[in-house]
């Protein structure tokens, strides 16, 4: 289990950011992420994913059609549109009017990191991330607990 809480920081820190939010769009933040449901991150994991199976390093292992590809990006829009507009509206208003898009770029930034996260605590995520712990050199890693 520590393995796992381990790869789930991993995973986590792929999707994090060094820059700071400002007070507008932190409340644009929360708003998305306090507002949005477990459809809405189910929506913006599989746009995620679609874009990400786009790269050539992992392109032979995910097969995205360009339909399936599409519809993500047109989900995705729609949500956006939606959360931007109708959801948190007066918080995107504010964020954009004191902190520009960076705020925006911010706020989606927070929801994706919730939904990523929800992605990684899956437990059959969790048990394919795992996987690869058959393959390490036991030893090597004695090694570093010794003087």
């Amino acid at each position: 289990m520590k393995f796992r809480k381990s790869l789930l920081a991993a995973g986590l820190l792929l999707l994090s950011s060094a820059v700071q939010a400002g007070p507008y769009s932190d409340a644009l933040s929360q708003c998305l992420v306090g507002k949005s449901t477990m459809d809405d991150h189910v929506v913006f994991v599989q746009w995620m994913f679609a874009a990400m199976s786009r790269h050539p390093a992992v392109a032979s292992m995910a097969t995205v059609s360009d339909a399936e590809f599409d519809l993500a990006n047109k989900r995705m829009a729609d949500l956006y549109t939606r959360l931007l507009t109708v959801t948190c509206r007066d918080e995107a208003r504010a964020a954009l009017k004191n902190e520009g898009a960076f705020a925006m770029s911010q706020s989606f930034q927070a929801l994706g990191q919730v939904a990523g996260r929800e992605l990684f605590i899956n437990p059959d995520v969790l048990k394919g991330l795992s996987g690869m712990s058959k393959y390490f050199d036991k030893a090597k890693f004695d090694e570093l607990k010794s003087p």
